[in-house]
């Protein structure tokens, strides 16, 4: 079959339950590769620890594991998600008893050795309408909690339209993905996408990197340069950081996006663009606009769809998924071979209980480093390992105790430690944090950014 024609289950989540290590290695890769996120169990009490923090679309599960049936698992699994599909897999001599297992909430049933094209296209069949959002977004973003898909329920319907949009949420709630996904989606995804931090450049050079330069211009311009605004000509240019932009540059922002007209320094000749604009901030800007430091009639130019993302502490649901996640690309970029570790039971609660000042991008980092110091022989992660990384809550149980950095911490570790410690102190305040850090806003934005 064409790749190209190969099914689609991005945005789909699976729990894979079967105690054949084979099977799980083999149908979870195949499953993967048409873009479903894929957990896996050996046995039951597994499965069912597994489903405590997992709520995934589907299940699909043998009929006999080592510990028992593979229907006991149906009525755990149907309680916790009612919209749920749960699939048995079975061997000749058990058909009869799939059959009438479905009367008690099975799906359907598939007979080993299980086709992946033809399952997925089963569940393609059986799932039209299940979290279209869900589904639609799948290749961009990694989600279940029912407040991200509530955040992003509109988010087809945004991008398919060419105005502007305006994304808030904290630092690390992932709005460059979300700016992604818009493009992707929208009728300009053959375009370009160009991407700026408008608090990570200078004022004096804001001007020149957002509309360019002739030759000659000023000393040192020996050539003539596109600005950003040219460069995503026909796509979308991504405004990241949009509160930090300076207050007497915000007029000329102004009128761009009012005129689609603009000047490279040095230049009388104006040019006309066509440019679908997506800006991210994670000030509030309505306060920012009664503080004086944003101007009310670009907020309203900007404000046209807005997106708020909710942070990570607010997604418990989302917190294991993303987890096991970052976890098992992480090992998969370190080209350890599968099955990978899983996290525990106890390990995932202490993740749900944290506060995660960094929000998404801290759980990315904690779980890269956590990768990195895994021996290869450990099959699952216990607690023991989280609380090496997780300083911040040992800092919680003991005010006043300082920040702890474990023997064996790199240097990079130990100054991404002390940062996520300090934004975590100043309740995510990065010029309260940078202050505590003995560094300027700007150079911890910049760490940040390269995080």
């Amino acid at each position: 079959m064409n790749k190209d024609n190969l099914p689609k289950l991005n945005g789909l989540t699976l729990l894979l339950v079967d105690d054949d290590p084979a099977i799980i290695r083999s149908l979870g890769r195949s499953l993967r590769g048409l873009g479903a996120t894929v957990r896996s169990a050996g046995s039951i009490k597994e499965a069912e620890l597994s489903l405590v923090s997992y709520q995934p679309d589907i299940v699909l599960s043998d009929l006999q594991l080592k510990d028992g049936d593979g229907l006991q698992l149906v009525t755990n699994y149907l309680n916790r998600v009612p919209n749920g599909h749960f699939y048995l897999i079975t061997g000749h001599g058990s058909v009869k008893n799939a059959v009438e297992s479905i009367r008690i909430g099975v799906k359907d049933y598939f007979q080993k050795p299980v086709d992946p094209i033809e399952l997925a296209q089963r569940l393609i069949q059986d799932l039209p309408n299940s979290g279209e959002t869900k589904q639609l977004l799948g290749a961009y973003l990694l989600f279940q909690d029912p407040l991200m898909e509530q955040a992003l329920a509109e988010l087809p319907q945004i991008a398919s339209s060419l105005q502007t949009v305006l994304i808030q949420g904290e630092s690390g709630t992932g709005k460059e993905l979300i700016a992604r996904a818009v493009h992707e989606l929208s009728p300009v995804a053959e375009g370009p996408f160009v991407a700026i931090n408008c608090g990570a450049i200078p004022e004096s050079l804001l001007e020149d990197e957002l509309f360019g330069h002739e030759k000659g211009a000023f000393t040192g311009a020996q050539k003539m340069r596109k600005g950003h605004f040219e460069q995503a000509d026909g796509g979308t240019l991504f405004l990241d950081e949009i509160g930090e932009m300076p207050l007497t540059f915000q007029v000329r922002l102004l009128r761009v996006l009012e005129d689609g007209i603009i000047q490279r320094v040095g230049s009388e000749n104006s040019i006309s663009i066509n440019v679908r604009v997506i800006a991210a901030t994670h000030r509030n800007l309505e306060k920012a606009v009664t503080s004086g430091l944003f101007r009310q009639d670009l907020l309203y130019r900007l404000n046209i769809l807005p997106v708020e993302l909710p942070p990570l502490r607010m997604r418990p649901a989302d917190i294991s998924l993303l987890a096991t996640h970052f976890l098992q690309r992480s090992l998969q970029d370190m080209q350890r071979n599968p099955p990978w570790p899983t996290l525990d039971e106890e390990s995932l609660t202490i993740l749900a209980g944290y506060d995660w000042p960094g929000n998404v991008r801290e759980l990315r980092n904690m779980m890269t480093r956590l990768a990195v110091r895994l021996p290869v022989e450990i099959k699952q992660v216990d607690c023991r390992w989280l609380t090496l990384l997780l300083p911040q809550a040992s800092k919680a149980e003991n005010p006043g105790q300082g920040t702890f950095i474990p023997t064996g911490t790199t240097l990079a570790e130990a100054e991404q430690i002390l940062i996520d410690a300090a934004l975590s102190q100043s309740n995510g305040n990065r010029i309260e944090a940078a202050k505590s850090l003995g560094m300027g806003e700007r150079t911890l934005r910049r760490k940040l950014n390269n995080c």
